[in-house]
């Protein structure tokens, strides 16, 4: 480790972490992604908000991002930028929106739409002398919490809009998803999903591989882990689409084919597909930078925890049929993304160690 290279001589009495473990045992330590029910239970994604909770954030502008927030950054960046790879292919699958307009309206957006107004509230649509009703709390069937009818009608009004456009076709290209807010990881796992093209669902997966996402100031990881919950459902998808091809056995596209069972037969000399599908993406398509080396320490445990919660330990062969972790140090480093390397010296120091 770099603390065993730098400081050779560095002698931690066995008492220190006697005391260190027994202030762990006091918390529930789980390595999946199960809701946490009280304050003692512990999961990876917690290492990192402690971390960027509690160092000096004014003085190194390290802020801790919500996952709300990195999920609609990512999702916004990275599948638009798939479409883009792959929309050369001639290969249609923006009927789906008109096919199944409601699929790809949230939830939220369809609370209480389908239901007639109340009278006294209809009145108010033609008359607006009639909408002293409008500011009162929308009842619980019809609007979301704290909504009031004036912003039910509202959104009511947007949801018929944006589903007309769909049945109409008028959404026809994918950044258009993120100008309606819609549901594009719905919309991207669906489009693989009901791929026909054994040549078009390869290009998809050819291009997820080739796909390099960069936080140049990554933290603990809190965007790169978004990254991560986004590319996973559409790799799976890819895979599992390739082993309906397989079993559907397509003599038109033989050579595909072929590659399918290549793709597939990797996928069996691991541990278990989820496991296949993480490495990959730990390997190829995730890279992160910080200038606190403790944060991409902790960005990179995170992965291996991530990676390691899918082994299930078999006894009986050798390091409990354990692979080995990945080597992501060339993914993760420590570095300073504005200035890099100020003089030739550093440069050396850096290739040659």
């Amino acid at each position: 480790h770099y603390l065993e290279q730098t400081y050779p001589q560095i002698t931690i009495p066995d008492t220190a972490f006697t005391q260190i473990f027994n202030f762990f045992d006091q918390y529930n330590w789980y390595l999946d992604e199960r809701p946490l029910k009280n304050d003692h239970e512990i999961n990876p994604d917690v290492l990192g908000y402690i971390f960027e909770k509690y160092i000096n954030q004014k003085q190194m502008g390290a802020y801790y991002t919500k996952e709300d927030i990195t999920e609609y950054i990512s999702k916004n960046c990275i599948i638009p930028y798939l479409f883009d790879a792959v929309k050369s292919e001639n290969y249609d699958f923006w009927n789906l929106l008109k096919d199944y307009p409601d699929r790809y309206i949230y939830e939220a957006v369809k609370t209480g739409v389908d239901l007639p107004l109340p009278e006294h509230i209809a009145r108010g649509l033609n008359d607006v002398s009639q909408r002293q009703n409008w500011n009162q709390p929308a009842d619980d069937n019809y609007g979301l919490p704290t909504e009031i009818w004036r912003e039910y009608i509202t959104r009511k009004t947007r949801y018929l809009e944006i589903r007309e456009k769909l049945v109409n076709e008028e959404v026809n290209h994918i950044n258009d998803l993120i100008t309606y807010n819609l549901n594009i990881r719905q919309f991207a796992e669906d489009v693989i999903n009901n791929c026909q093209d054994p040549q078009f669902l390869y290009h998809i997966y050819d291009q997820l591989g080739k796909m390099s996402i960069l936080d140049p100031t990554c933290g603990s990881g809190a965007f790169l882990f978004a990254a991560l919950n986004i590319l996973e459902p559409l790799y799976d998808a890819c895979l599992e689409k390739m082993t309906s091809f397989l079993e559907d056995n397509h003599k038109d596209h033989q050579k595909m084919i072929q590659q399918f069972r290549q793709i597939l037969n990797d996928v069996k000399f691991h541990h278990n597909q989820r496991y296949f599908i993480l490495k990959k993406i730990m390997l190829n398509n995730l890279y992160g930078v910080d200038i606190m080396e403790e944060a991409t320490e902790i960005c990179k445990l995170r992965l291996f925890l991530k990676l390691v919660a899918q082994v299930t330990p078999n006894h009986s062969l050798p390091n409990y049929g354990i692979e080995p972790l990945p080597d992501i140090d060339f993914n993760i480093r420590a570095g300073n993304s504005l200035v890099g390397f100020a003089n030739y010296d550093q440069v050396k120091k850096a290739v040659e160690g």
